[in-house]
């Protein structure tokens, strides 16, 4: 399985929150092209609160609305993900800290033909 590792500053004004690593585990060969698929999120320091997905240099996001798994200990189970087309994709990952506040992490990803 590949996994991608983000320290990760939980923005707010200059940046005065706590600092969350956030992981990602995805299927073994990454990413699949154009098939629904299964990954696992953890993350230290704040919940997981919704996923997403969109390409900028087309202006759209996914067809489809994934589901969240809580599986205990930081660690979720993000279900229903379909990246329907080769690119520059970027992954939203919705977090809520221990005070309450939303942030919202943007995570870089190129799909290329083949998964």
């Amino acid at each position: 399985m590949h996994r991608f590792a983000l320290l990760l500053c939980l923005v707010t004004v200059a940046c005065a929150t706590p600092r969350a690593e956030l992981d990602i585990l995805f299927p073994p060969g990454g990413p699949p092209l154009n098939q629904h698929f299964t990954f696992e999120v953890t993350v230290d320091g704040a919940d997981l609160v919704g996923v997403d997905a969109g390409m900028p240099a087309h202006n759209h996001g996914i067809n489809t609305v994934p589901e969240i798994l809580p599986l205990g200990d930081g660690h979720w189970q993000v279900s229903g993900m379909l990246l329907h087309m080769p690119g520059a994709w970027e992954m939203y990952f919705d977090l809520r800290d221990a005070a309450g506040r939303s942030h919202r992490v943007v995570r870089p990803l190129q799909l290329e033909h083949g998964g």
